[in-house]
């Protein structure tokens, strides 16, 4: 069932609020390090290829998703950065879907990592069906460049808001990887947030 509460961001009634957990400075002094150590090589003509290789991909931000086994197709709202309070800022839509500009975008190696409302006051929001995902499916990300991500699915798993797996999510990784994270579990209406959190752990095809 669908509560009409209202929390004090975007009137949703929930939110992605384990980023408070997964923005630590440790964890983007990692990041930042890894970063600036990666060196990727650009070999393609990209107004010739739409889908490149593993090496083959620069920065260049996510602008469609698409999980063709959902039946999902959205765009992205303009990229999540942090709060004054250091969480991740989540999307202001609940049709579309957000970009952690903090990561790596989709297709570069690291971790890049989309996040998506569950539902709203009014219903089932963007993300609502993720948890039917399956081991194998494919999940497609365009990039502002015109090539196109293609994941696969490894793992689906829920965790405790309490205990939210930042290294696993946000921490460095050597092949590019793809993490979709929602909300998942109980709503408590008392505290306006669920008690788990959905992720989405997929890689790059081969």
């Amino acid at each position: 069932m669908f509560g009409f509460l209202k929390t004090k961001v975007h009137r949703t009634r929930h939110y992605v609020s384990v980023m408070a957990f997964a923005v630590v400075l440790v964890l983007l002094a990692c990041l930042a390090w890894y970063y600036n150590t990666v060196t990727i090589v650009w070999e393609a003509d990209t107004a010739s290829v739409d889908t490149v290789a593993v090496s083959q991909f620069v920065r260049s931000n996510p602008i469609r998703l698409e999980i063709p086994a959902l039946n999902l197709d959205t765009s992205f709202v303009l990229p999540l950065g942090l709060m004054p309070d250091q969480t991740v800022s989540v999307p202001d839509s609940y049709d579309q879907v957000g970009w952690y500009e903090g990561g790596a975008t989709p297709g570069e190696i690291g971790p890049a990592v989309i996040l998506g409302h569950v539902d709203s006051a009014d219903g089932p929001a963007v993300f609502y069906p993720l948890g039917q995902l399956k081991v194998g499916e494919e999940i497609k990300i365009t990039r502002a460049d015109g090539t196109t991500a293609v994941f696969v699915v490894k793992k689906l798993k829920r965790y405790p808001q309490s205990n939210f797996p930042t290294l696993d999510v946000y921490g460095p990784t050597d092949t590019p990887t793809l993490r979709l994270v929602t909300c998942s579990g109980l709503f408590n209406k008392a505290k306006q947030q669920y008690s788990h959190n959905l992720v989405v752990f997929a890689e790059l095809k081969e």
